[in-house]
């Protein structure tokens, strides 16, 4: 089973071209990477697939569902961490997972409690007080709380000290092991080469 499909994607900005037929398919279980240099679409990709932008052309699936005719269902089954994050400055981290607990079902603040620890994270600070890499970190947490069945990330490693690095990759390799299907955009080779069990790039080639 494919949990993405994209095929002849396409977005563009005017006479501005956005991305310009993308095709390539993610399946089940898999760690994919989603590699190319910065400004060459991946954030584009990733938002037209979130429905957060609307496509010139072309069609995309997520778990078999019309990005742009079941945009609201998808949502409530993926995580998504965006390249910049930003919330409500004032709040302190475990007021933040508190409230975004209550949009989904189960133990979402038990687990990004349990996840803060893992990432070592202090919950007690006020989010305006926190470094990049720690404001990172609160994003990946978010992403993550709710044990979604897709993970979307998008450069989820910049401002990451190697130790979290290394962390974080383990929790990756542990929620495929559970079945999550994670989509890994990056501007990195090593680190595509190394997490990842297929790559594609914006230049479009394989990159496996």
């Amino acid at each position: 089973m494919n949990v993405i499909e994209i095929n002849n994607l396409t977005k563009r900005y005017g006479k501005s071209r956005g991305i310009e037929d993308i095709s390539f398919q993610v399946a089940e279980g898999e760690i994919f990477g989603f590699i190319g240099p910065n400004g060459s679409g991946k954030s584009t990709t990733i938002r037209t697939l979130l429905n957060f932008l609307y496509p010139t052309s072309g069609s995309a699936k997520i778990l078999g569902k019309d990005v742009v005719k079941d945009s609201k269902y998808i949502r409530q089954h993926i995580g998504y961490l965006p390249s910049e994050v930003h919330y409500y400055d004032d709040m302190k981290v475990n007021e933040l997972f508190r409230f975004s607990s209550g949009f989904y079902s189960g133990n979402a603040e038990k687990h990004a409690l349990l996840l803060a620890q893992r990432l070592q994270l202090d919950t007690t600070r006020k989010i305006e007080d926190l470094s990049f890499g720690n404001k990172k970190k609160v994003g990946i947490i978010q992403a993550l709380m709710h044990e979604p069945k897709l993970l979307i990330l998008d450069e989820p490693t910049a401002g990451l000290d190697p130790l979290i690095q290394s962390i974080f990759f383990d929790l990756l390799k542990e929620l495929q092991h559970k079945g999550t299907t994670i989509f890994f955009s990056s501007h990195y080779l090593g680190e595509v080469q190394k997490l990842c069990d297929r790559a594609w790039s914006t230049l479009g080639e394989s990159a496996a």
